[in-house]
């Protein structure tokens, strides 16, 4: 008899249809949501510096947080975290619609929900990493981490923000009523799935020890650490910047309309998402770290488009290369991570990687800005390629980074690819 194809086997199965299908809608609404903010503070006040100190206020409590979410996310039920994350955020944008009824809606308000998005989103991207081993076997970890890109990339970045802009044109009440609603029906879909076991801990222990054992599981691990430090710079001084540097790049230097720029980020979501189904039919290969980091050097060097791109044709080959890689790369790294954690960790060590890969992005973004601002963009993105090129394939032929998939012998069994 045939075998399912891995996606249909994880969606006959009831508790990761449930996930996905609640992370799916809340994708959905954070695209819409992120249209509606970004116009609110526009709105409010009339400033580009303050739609930045709103992008700062949800980033740096998420970052400053993160280390705590992983510890609290290894001593209680990852499932009810997730539910009491979705709960907390639904009450915190129904409080906002009726202020937006009220008409008594300040930036300070604003604000205050960005820095309680940013705690509550510390502890449910760890959470939702260390879930996911729970409730599907260890075969199927690629296929559901994919299924999650895939909704992110498409249903977030594209469709999201496409019916955003179309509902905020109406109201933004209404598009803050959506995002609100997106997530009661997210916890719905946690409230409906099966008790998961709560991690077995001593409670007594302090958090900062916790912490710190997180931090020692990583440092001991030669493909976690490796690619933590390899990573990071790729993350804050090549991605993280495209946000500012390319539409600046495309409207100053290249004269393309503001169509061109949507059309940038739009096939990059439609990029990764089309990885990310892809992805969601295929085996963990048995080079994982090689495979991983074949897929990302290939996204950093991507960017040499960019910096010889002369039109907007080959920044948008740029986009839809270094999204898909990425997105691939990504797919193999959570299932990485879901498969060698030990369970008790998985929340520390997940916190550790979010802090790791996202703690430089605001201070890439600002370099990045001051140095192109000198350079030129295409310039610095030549040099930034290269640059963090060296880490990335030091990575890929290190025998020791490498030495998790030839010591495994368990993991080598059927159904890996070669």
């Amino acid at each position: 008899m045939k075998q399912k194809l891995p996606v249909l086997q994880l969606f006959s199965l009831r508790e990761p249809r449930l996930l996905l299908s609640g992370q799916a809608i809340s994708s959905f609404g954070d695209g819409v949501a992120l249209v509606a903010f970004t116009l609110l503070v526009l709105d409010t006040t009339h400033s580009a510096v303050a739609l930045g100190w709103f992008v700062a206020a949800r980033t740096i409590p998420m970052i400053v947080f993160l280390l705590l979410g992983g510890a609290v996310v290894d001593r209680f039920s990852r499932k009810q975290l997730l539910l009491v994350s979705d709960m907390v955020r639904a009450l915190v944008t129904a409080f906002l619609v009726v202020l937006l009824l009220a008409h008594s809606v300040h930036f300070y308000d604003l604000l205050g929900v960005a820095v309680i998005f940013g705690i509550f989103d510390a502890l449910f991207m760890p959470a939702v990493t260390a879930l996911i081993p729970e409730i599907v076997d260890h075969d199927l970890l690629p296929s559901i981490n994919a299924v999650r890109s895939f909704s992110f990339n498409v249903v977030g970045n594209m469709l999201g923000p496409a019916v955003g802009g179309l509902i905020a044109a109406f109201s933004t009440s209404w598009s803050i009523a959506i995002d609100c609603a997106t997530f009661v029906a997210s916890a719905f879909t946690l409230w409906w799935m099966h008790p998961t076991p709560i991690p077995t801990r001593d409670v007594t222990t302090h958090m900062l020890h916790e912490i710190r054992e997180g931090f020692r599981y990583v440092r001991a691990t030669p493909w976690f650490w490796y690619t933590c430090l390899a990573v990071v710079g790729i993350n804050a001084f090549v991605f993280s910047p495209v946000v500012v540097l390319i539409p600046y790049l495309l409207r100053t230097d290249l004269h393309a309309s503001k169509q061109i720029v949507g059309y940038f980020f739009a096939l990059g979501g439609l990029a990764g998402g089309l990885s990310a189904l892809v992805a969601s039919n295929m085996r963990m290969p048995r080079r994982r770290v090689r495979r991983m980091w074949t897929y990302w050097t290939i996204g950093n060097f991507s960017a040499l488009f960019i910096a010889a791109a002369t039109n907007y044709w080959p920044i948008f080959l740029a986009s839809m290369i270094g999204s898909s890689t990425m997105s691939l790369g990504g797919v193999l790294w959570e299932s990485l991570m879901q498969s060698e954690v030990p369970r008790e960790l998985l929340g520390r060590v997940s916190s550790v990687d979010w802090f790791i890969s996202l703690g430089l992005a605001p201070v890439g973004l600002v370099a990045a800005s001051t140095v192109a601002s000198h350079v030129g963009v295409r310039a610095y993105y030549g040099w930034a390629c290269v640059l963090f090129s060296a880490p990335a394939l030091a990575v890929l032929f290190s025998k020791r980074a490498n030495a998790v998939d030839t010591t495994n012998k368990d993991f080598h069994g059927a159904g890996a690819d070669s």
